[in-house]
């Protein structure tokens, strides 16, 4: 599943979409502490019998679920199986898959499933969401054709977190006083902390080894669900790749590194990422490939000497994708009391000069330079 495949499908989700067909949806809210796990409501509806108000708020939570980055949230991970037999987690979502949440008891099931090896520690909601999206296909020109097509039957399984809201400050008149107001009912909001894609959307197809599980962002993986309910495995999360390579620079430049360096380390990943013919988010380098992207960057042969024991120390050799490598939208440069974020791009006008014996920051002017939304002129 591709980046283009899946702005594809998040394009369908959305009200009166004869391509995206939601025949029910299936819901379940959970009461959740210390000391137990109550399932307080199960629910299935008929999709097409809600208005378009009601309709919206379970789509706005779909689209969520699919909110991110390939790669970096959002993680394709493959079913592995053990002498040839089927994965008991995705027998499951396939079962799941093919009931086209007909089955509520299969339903409830799968709920207690993700509510007792999940590791949830709040009220949640979980919404499952039984869709089939009648896949046009695309001719030589990319013109679409809606009368021949594939249909792509799959599920979305979304865990929601409900929150108590506070309403603030409001006039008593029974008791003459300005007073605190709690809600006591509990709101839920469309910003999954976990959702669940089964099949992927593969080369436009279903692809029913793979399962894409989407996290809110990159620091709240949650592994119970991909190890314990997925039964699936992660080597190394986007964010110990992410550290791993950035402690693994340190290791091996120690105090000979330089900004023009990692300038050029930054921008040649960023461009083996652009030009790519490949999906950027499968991009992979391994240990020789960064050992090649350092020593083209400008590493020195000093640091480069400690590359091998560093790699191997730090990372255990094994292989980065690129994603996790560098960071995608910009350049942070930091120094006390200032912060610089520098698009890609405009990462070669920031340099850094000695000036009167000191070392300074030197960022290149074109035409003006904008300060708190008042233009100047260089």
């Amino acid at each position: 599943m591709n980046k283009k495949e899946l702005n594809e499908l998040k394009r369908q989700i959305k009200w009166d979409n004869d391509l995206l067909y939601i025949p029910r949806i299936a819901s379940a809210y959970a009461s959740i502490s210390s000391e137990e796990k109550k399932v307080l409501s199960y629910e299935i509806k008929d999709f097409s019998l809600m208005s378009e108000e009601e309709g919206t708020l379970y789509l706005n939570i779909m689209k969520k679920s699919l909110a991110g980055h390939l790669g970096k949230n959002l993680l394709q991970l493959k079913f592995p199986r053990e002498n040839g037999q089927p994965n008991p987690a995705q027998e499951q979502l396939y079962a799941l898959v093919g009931s086209k949440l007909e089955d509520e008891q299969m339903f409830r099931s799968y709920v207690d499933e993700l509510l007792e090896k999940g590791h949830y520690t709040n009220h949640v909601f979980i919404l499952a969401a039984y869709c089939e999206y009648s896949v046009p296909l695309k001719s030589k020109n990319l013109e679409a054709s809606y009368e021949d097509g594939y249909k792509y039957d799959f599920i979305l399984i979304s865990v929601v977190p409900a929150v108590q809201t506070n309403i603030g400050l409001y006039y008593n008149r029974d008791t003459n006083e300005v007073e605190r107001k709690v809600n006591s009912e509990m709101e839920i909001r469309p910003n999954p902390d976990d959702a669940i894609l089964y099949p992927c959307f593969s080369e436009r197809a279903a692809d029913v080894n793979h399962v894409l599980y989407h996290a809110k962002n990159v620091k709240s993986l949650n592994p119970f669900l991909i190890e314990d309910v997925l039964g699936c495995t992660m080597s190394m999360s986007p964010l110990d790749e992410e550290s791993g390579f950035s402690q693994m620079l340190i290791g091996m430049f120690e105090d000979r590194i330089n900004a023009q360096v990692l300038t050029s380390i930054h921008e040649n990943i960023y461009d083996s990422i652009a030009e790519s013919e490949e999906d950027p988010s499968e991009l992979t380098y391994s240990k020789s490939d960064v050992k090649k992207l350092l020593e083209f960057s400008g590493a020195d042969e000093v640091s480069m000497s400690h590359f091998d024991e560093v790699y191997s120390k730090v990372l255990a050799d094994q292989p980065l994708k690129a994603v996790n490598m560098t960071n995608l939208d910009k350049m942070a440069i930091k120094v006390p009391d200032v912060t610089i974020q520098v698009k890609n791009g405009g990462d070669t006008k920031v340099k850094m000069e000695m000036i009167n014996g000191r070392k300074c920051l030197v960022i290149e002017m074109d035409d003006s330079i904008e300060i708190n939304g008042i233009e100047m002129k260089p």
